[in-house]
């Protein structure tokens, strides 16, 4: 069955990227032309399936070609703030697993590419560079590196340790700690068979839905909503199963955090679903309303033709394998639902709704600091002082001379405390700091001894020491290596060296402070310098950018130069 599995992969994913892959680079004539356009076909598609992408954005991502360092596809979403690193590898017979030397090749190309090695990768990469900077640079972006074949095997163990081994090092924080920065994903020839069955497969799904509290938008296209029970989407996913989510490609890589939520809502508060859930949002060709309950908005029956969940698969399918113990619970399960009608509305509406669905209204942990008595204080105290102090997520803010946001109020205090694992863990994740508002991270940097002085102050002593690492940059002979790599993974770390010579933790409380950029600059340079001579001397060899978000090595940095 391998070689017809092969064969039907080859024919959907020529489907989706054929016409929007770039082969120009490629000799029509050559006997591996169309075996080298499947694999960056493959590689889309890993793109497509693990990122979230668009078709246009996961052809676009393929690198794949000479000097490629063993990655063929790079893609990196600011919204979601993922990176995905790909390695394709086509198997006409589609039998085994990919060979030890293109295993340890790309686990190279991944170490080089996250050291900032671009040097090392073609012009294609090259291209991308300001891409891959901003997303290695990035607050809190996570990576999927991703390997992708047709073979039927997966890894055998002695390959499978070179790339636990890889995210193992990439993960590190230290002290026998880690964080899961990094995930591995392997998609062989079952798994991309199943993933692109579950787009095709099965009869169109026909449903008949009762809601509650129901309402009714007409105009510029028809759709409903209102309230399903539990019980209700229980049935569906218990009839229906994956074939719910038909029209999402995706679906079947869900987040396994997400569903334990969700399971722990039921379980312990299903009164409280429907406040705490984002609820369902669901497409059909057909919506009719029934006789039954005449106009009387308390409740109404729909029938629904052609039905597919674009939005919330992991609520339906978390609610659909509820154990038979706990499943008198979901009667008090009230879950939030849309229903879209796709009658008369433009053409692709659904695939526009599918996408826009999964990629608009991210929450982050962030957005509740704003809630919080002391950034209100302090907004409070820098407005006074002529400041904005913007504690509110905003794609419109941009940073000026007397204004700042959250982001750089929390780096700026995570560098001048004096205390490598604040500054780590702002370069690690930043979104730790407001994961709990009443934990010590957060309350070590944000408390009532705070002023909105010392944190304007704290950014622009940050701000005068990024002006040093780009001035250092620009001096540099090679956009490459491990002084540019000293430069834009350590920042944090020189910040924080170059503050705790400066005892600025202390003076810039002070209201009459005023920065002496000589003084910083002398600071900086010798951080830097001591910076090198540790890495020389002691970490020859440690990825960069795994380096300085280690906990333990970074602290023993920090002893050793303060």
């Amino acid at each position: 069955m391998s070689i017809i599995h092969v064969n039907q992969i080859a024919t959907k994913v020529k489907e989706l990227f054929g016409d929007l892959i770039d082969t120009s680079d490629l000799n029509k004539t050559d006997s591996q032309y169309e075996l080298k356009k499947l694999s960056r076909c493959l590689a889309a598609y890993a793109v497509f399936c693990i990122g979230g992408s668009s078709e246009i954005e996961a052809a676009s991502s393929v690198i794949d070609g000479a000097n490629d360092n063993g990655i063929d596809a790079i893609y990196y979403s600011p919204a979601t703030k993922r990176m995905i690193l790909v390695q394709s590898k086509w198997s006409i017979k589609g039998t085994g697993e990919p060979d030890n030397g293109d295993i340890r090749k790309f686990k190279d190309g991944v170490s080089d590419l996250v050291s900032l090695s671009f040097d090392r990768f073609n012009s294609k990469v090259e291209k991308m560079r300001n891409m891959v900077e901003a997303a290695l640079t990035a607050f809190d972006t996570k990576f999927d590196i991703v390997l992708v074949h047709t073979g039927n095997k997966l890894l055998s163990e002695h390959n499978q340790r070179i790339m636990d081994d890889l995210v193992l090092e990439l993960n590190d924080a230290g002290d026998g700690s880690s964080d899961d920065i990094v995930i591995f994903h392997q998609l062989n020839q079952a798994r991309i068979h199943t993933s692109l069955a579950k787009g095709v497969e099965g009869e169109p799904i026909k449903l008949e839905v009762g809601l509650s509290q129901w309402g009714k938008i007409e105009d510029p296209y028809l759709a409903f909503f209102g309230i399903v029970s539990g019980d209700e989407v229980y049935e569906w996913y218990k009839l229906h199963g994956n074939k719910l989510f038909s029209k999402n490609i995706r679906q079947m890589l869900g987040s396994t955090d997400v569903n334990d939520e969700i399971k722990n809502t039921i379980e312990n508060h299903p009164d409280k679903f429907w406040y705490y859930n984002n609820g369902i949002t669901l497409i059909a060709d057909k919506v009719k309303k029934s006789m039954a309950g005449g106009n009387a908005k308390d409740i109404g029956s729909f029938q629904l033709s052609n039905i597919s969940v674009v939005n919330g698969a992991q609520t339906v399918s978390s609610i659909g394998v509820t154990s038979e113990s706990k499943k008198e619970k979901l009667i008090k399960v009230r879950v939030p639902i849309k229903i879209i009608s796709l009658e008369n509305t433009e053409p692709n509406f659904g695939s526009y709704v599918t996408k826009n669905n999964n990629r608009q209204n991210r929450i982050e942990n962030r957005d509740f600091v704003s809630l919080d008595d002391q950034q209100i204080r302090l907004r409070t105290e820098l407005a006074i002082d002529g400041i904005e102090y913007c504690i509110v997520r905003s794609e419109l803010f941009k940073p000026t001379e007397s204004s700042f946001d959250l982001i750089e109020a929390t780096t700026a205090l995570a560098c001048v405390s004096k205390q490598s694992s604040l500054a780590v863990q702002a370069k690690r994740e930043i979104g730790k700091f407001y994961e709990n508002l009443n934990k010590p991270i957060y309350k070590s940097i944000f408390n009532q001894e705070t002023t909105g002085k010392f944190i304007f102050n704290s950014v622009m002593c940050l701000r005068a020491v990024e002006k040093l690492i780009k001035k250092n940059i620009k001096l540099l002979e090679s956009k490459s290596g491990r002084n540019y790599g000293i430069l834009v993974h350590g920042n944090r770390m020189l910040a924080l060296l170059t503050f705790s010579k400066l005892n600025i933790n202390e003076s810039a409380k002070s209201s009459n402070f005023m920065i002496d950029e000589n003084k910083i600059e002398d600071a900086f340079n010798d951080s830097l310098n001591e910076l090198d001579e540790q890495i020389e001397t002691y970490y020859q060899g440690k990825i960069l950018s795994s380096l300085f978000k280690n906990f333990s090595i970074c602290k023993n940095i920090y002893q050793n130069i303060i």
